[in-house]
């Protein structure tokens, strides 16, 4: 396993972004319980630690693990802040979970096939209890010619669709690279993927090789749809990587699902990913779980990750770059170049990074409105837009902790 030492050789890290990465996990050991003592025991910022806990979505691993590992050495003040932290967590989560089922049932029995991933279900997954996982929305993939069935049940029940209507055009004739809807009720927010929202896979995801593999699962105490242990470990390596790892939450997702009881099929997972050409983004987001939260993958695994020497420097990157401000975006030409070598060969990497570069996502169409008829430039103009809206140079350290 890297060392610590090893693993921010690069720039020293800060007190409060070290003890952050110390508790984005469920199980701590006693060495690593006495070096968050130390950080604890040492000059902190506390405002600093909370925000940036929120803005990487662990706060409610950063409660758990101050409230277990040292309560008497946490300020008074700061204790209770952090126990209203975790009650608030899991009432919303709980709130949230609630919904999922309701929701995942009701596609059911309308015969469509909607499975919830990440939210609630990952967190009852992958870290044995949802009031743990930090999330503010609920996730489900289902097939495209679907969409305008399930948009007409979530209007039905209170939700809007946020990126405009949803026509029964929109099975065949996409217009749209998001379905998000919104129920002011309870303050929800439902993401639909389908085969087109979900774009950073290189090839379009086969549905009816996913629906094959699901298992129903106990899930408060009723069942629900759940992918393999494997695919979700793709889904979730393929959607760090589209948001460049750029919050602390993904890289705990991977560690703790690499753990679960449920087990990981090493050989399935790098076989699958391999045939949806995504080895090194499974590479990376593996790596990132060993390098940043010391996650003990089994040896062969580890070695298999190592010898990627590509996705190694990619992790290298994001790990020296490490922010706690979760919002510290990679510059453009960085991002295009990340793109490029997340896939496993170079000009299969080019044709996917200028794939995306060009593809006009919903912020794109608010940026640029157009007459329908000339919609189409808009494609031209998306490079124009991510210079603006990214940069083409990072911040300064200093800027960014």
């Amino acid at each position: 396993m890297l060392s610590r030492d090893d693993a921010n050789s690069a720039r020293p890290l800060s007190a409060e972004a070290q003890l952050l990465i110390l508790c984005a996990r469920t199980r701590v050991s006693e060495e690593q319980g006495e070096r968050i003592r130390a950080i604890v025991n040492s000059e902190l910022d506390w405002s600093a630690l909370f925000e940036g806990a929120m803005g990487h979505g662990v706060t409610a691993l950063l409660c758990h693990q101050l409230l277990t590992v040292c309560p008497e050495d946490v300020p008074a003040a700061r204790q209770e802040r952090l126990r209203a932290g975790v009650s608030e967590i899991a009432r919303g989560n709980l709130y949230l979970a609630a919904e999922m089922f309701r929701l995942a049932n009701r596609f059911r029995k309308e015969g469509m096939f909607a499975v919830p991933y990440k939210g609630p279900l990952l967190a009852a997954q992958a870290y044995g209890d949802f009031a743990l996982r930090q999330f503010a929305d609920l996730d489900f993939a289902i097939r495209q010619r679907d969409l305008p069935r399930a948009a007409a049940l979530l209007a039905a029940d209170g939700y809007n669709a946020v990126f405009g209507a949803i026509t029964a055009d929109e099975a065949s004739r996409p217009t749209h690279s998001e379905y998000q809807f919104r129920r002011p009720a309870g303050s929800v927010v439902v993401e639909m993927q389908t085969e087109v929202t979900l774009r950073y896979f290189p090839q379009a995801l086969d549905f009816d090789a996913l629906e094959s593999r699901v298992a129903r699962v106990p899930f408060a105490g009723g069942e629900t749809l759940s992918f393999s242990p494997e695919d979700t470990l793709i889904l979730l390596a393929v959607h760090g990587a589209k948001h460049f790892w750029e919050r602390l939450l993904w890289i705990a997702d991977i560690s703790e699902l690499s753990q679960s009881e449920a087990g990981i099929d090493w050989t399935v997972a790098f076989s699958r990913a391999k045939q949806m050409e995504v080895s090194r983004m499974l590479n990376l987001a593996l790596y990132l779980a060993h390098r940043m939260l010391e996650a003990p993958l089994p040896d062969d695994v580890r070695e298999k990750v190592l010898r990627d020497p590509v996705a190694r420097k990619l992790g290298e990157g994001i790990g020296e770059h490490f922010s706690m401000t979760a919002a510290a975006r990679m510059p453009v030409f960085a991002r295009f170049w990340f793109r490029v070598a997340s896939r496993d060969r170079f000009w299969a990497g080019m044709r996917f990074a200028m794939r995306l570069a060009t593809s006009p996502t919903e912020p794109d169409r608010a940026a640029v409105p157009l007459p329908e008829e000339i919609s189409g430039m808009r494609r031209w103009l998306r490079p124009v837009l991510l210079m603006k809206r990214y940069g083409v140079r990072r911040p300064k350290s200093s800027e960014r902790r």
